[in-house]
Formats: structure tokens, sequence, C-alpha cells
């Protein structure tokens, strides 16, 4: 099954605006707050409820499915809307947490839009013989690729990384899927980005078919720059930017 990142459109003509978000709204301090939603990473939440922030978007921004949305509150969560949360419930029925986020425009409060904490992550369903991992420096620089073919390796190899410390880490790129993975949604850490939602064929076709807006779908084996790339795959499928 062919596997894609779930990123967020880089068209005006289907956000409105570049970029959508024009600031973000908090309503707590963000950097004392325990319960801040910045501070919870791929965890769960189980014993309060989170302080989320507020997206504001310009006048012409259109309200997507998805939300091209970054700054505090959003690091590696995305914000989506109840209907493309409904569907992505229906196909991921365990390791999500979606807690409400509303968005602004014109003075305007939408409350149908959800802030995702995904804390399953799936590191596992990467089929390493067939994807490259680098040991890296300043979290950008590629040191040496390194010679990891299955997933238990990959974790031996990450907990000496991190006994090291800052600035070495680790980056999987290239990525394939092991076959006979059955979810058809699901995350992925240590990649381009920092994170990666990732969508099967079938959740992608679903998600095509209910028109759900603000969201492009980048296959998984490519890098943002090859997605991204003059008279390529992305302006292709979505047309220039």
């Amino acid at each position: 099954m062919k596997y894609y990142s779930v990123r967020s459109s880089l068209s005006r003509k289907v956000t409105g605006h570049y970029p959508q978000v024009k600031g973000i709204k908090y309503s707590c301090d963000v950097w004392d707050e325990p319960r801040f939603i910045e501070h919870v990473y791929f965890t769960p939440v189980l014993d309060f409820e989170p302080i989320t922030a507020n997206a504001v978007l310009y006048a012409k921004s259109k309200s997507t499915d998805l939300i091209n949305v970054t700054g505090m509150g959003f690091t590696k969560k995305p914000l989506v809307s109840t209907k493309l949360k409904d569907i992505l419930q229906q196909f991921r029925k365990t390791g999500m947490q979606f807690f409400k986020s509303p968005v602004i425009k014109n003075g305007i409060v939408n409350e149908d839009y959800w802030v995702l904490n995904f804390f399953e992550v799936n590191m596992n369903f990467i089929d390493y013989t067939k994807s490259k991992v680098y040991l890296t420096e300043n979290t950008f620089d590629l040191v040496r690729p390194l010679d990891i073919f299955d997933y238990n390796a990959y974790i031996n190899t990450k907990e000496v990384i991190d006994e090291q410390g800052s600035p070495a880490g680790i980056l999987v790129d290239s990525i394939n899927i092991l076959p006979g993975v059955d979810k058809d949604f699901f995350v992925l850490t240590e990649v381009e980005g920092g994170v990666k939602y990732v969508a099967s064929e079938k959740l992608k076709a679903f998600i095509e078919q209910q028109n759900c807006s603000g969201i492009e779908f980048m296959p998984l084996e490519l890098s943002f720059n090859e997605w991204v790339e003059k008279g390529g795959v992305r302006e292709t499928v979505y047309g220039k930017v």
C-alpha cells in the first residue's frame, strides 16, 4: 500500500491567503502554565484539561479543514475541523486526543476546530531496509548514514545518541512502510520537519471523496524539496503555488 504525508495546502486558491494565520491568541502564560497544550509532546493527557490557543485568520483566509498554523500551541500538532476530526477517528481508534481550539476570523469565533495530540508513535511501521537513517548534528546537518535495518536496531542506536545529547540527533529519510501495517493513520518522529502525519491510500481516497479542504498528500518517500520542485509531483497534482 502507498502512504502519504498529510500536509497543509500551499495553494492560495485553496487557502484564500498565504499564510492563512496572522496571529495566535493565548489565554494563559505560554511559558509557565503547565497545562498549556504546547508542553504536551506525544504523551497522553490523563488528569487535566489542556489550555489551547486560538489561531487568528486573515480576513481573506478560508476556513479549511486543515489550517496551516505554526507557533506555540501548535508545534507538531495539526489544527483540524470537526469534519476532518471525525474522519480521522473513524480510521484510527487509539492513540489520539482532540482538544477544542476555536479559530477566530474577523472577530468571530469558530468553535468547529480541534488540535490533535497524537500519543502513539509508530516508528515500528518503517521498513528500515528500504529507508535511510542518518546521524545528524544541530538537527539539520547530516553527519553520516547509519547501518540500521530493523526497528530494534533503530531503538538501540537512538538510545545511544540520546545519551550523547545535543547537538547529536537521528533522522529517518526516504521512508518506506512495512507491508501488513494495519493502521490507516499514524505519526512518525525523527523525520524531516520533526514529525509526519501519515495517511494510507485508503484514508487519502476517503478524505478526498469527502471534499476536505486545505490538505495535500505528499508521497511519504519524497523529501519536501522533491515535493515542491518546479514541474514536479506536487505541481502536477495540485497546480502551482
